[in-house]
């Protein structure tokens, strides 16, 4: 008895979500915590840095386009509340895709690339996240987000 699979020029479906990511797959892709202050200076410290501005996109994972591309990813990465860095089809969080961020900036700051990506990742990651526990604390929101959260208080 012989199945029949259907030719492979059938299309398959696609989703809003996945049409985001195939439209950033040509670029790498970083999200993150659009409401940490931290995270949010760090991003907009980044990005004059950055070795070519078109290779390069930041999302927020609280925008629309951050929660459709953060939905076509596995689940595994779903979960995570941190910063992920797409590279194609590969998939970057915590220390190493901050680390993927900084091969991606001019120099001299990409040079320092090497030298953390020899520290062992258990390493790395457990300093990672010591500093994302406690960014809320050391750094409050952006002034644009306390302004809006005065205005619904008025």
């Amino acid at each position: 008895l012989m199945i029949r699979r259907p030719p492979r020029s059938t299309p398959k479906p696609s989703s809003a979500a996945s049409d985001v990511y195939k439209r950033q797959s040509d670029r790498n892709v970083v999200l993150y915590d659009g409401g940490c202050g931290f995270c949010r200076r760090i991003v907009d410290f980044t990005r004059p840095r950055m070795r070519s501005k078109s290779d390069l996109t930041f999302v927020s994972l609280l925008s629309e386009e951050g929660e459709k591309v953060l939905r076509t990813l596995p689940l595994q990465y779903q979960q995570v509340d941190s910063l992920i860095f797409l590279d194609g089809n590969k998939v970057f969080v915590f220390s190493s895709a901050a680390l993927k961020c900084l091969a991606n900036m001019k120099w001299p700051f990409a040079l320092w690339t090497p030298v953390f990506w020899v520290v062992p990742l258990p390493i790395r990651d457990f300093i990672y996240r010591q500093i994302a526990k406690s960014r809320n604390r050391l750094f409050r929101q952006p002034l644009e987000c306390q302004v809006e959260q005065t205005e619904q208080e008025i």
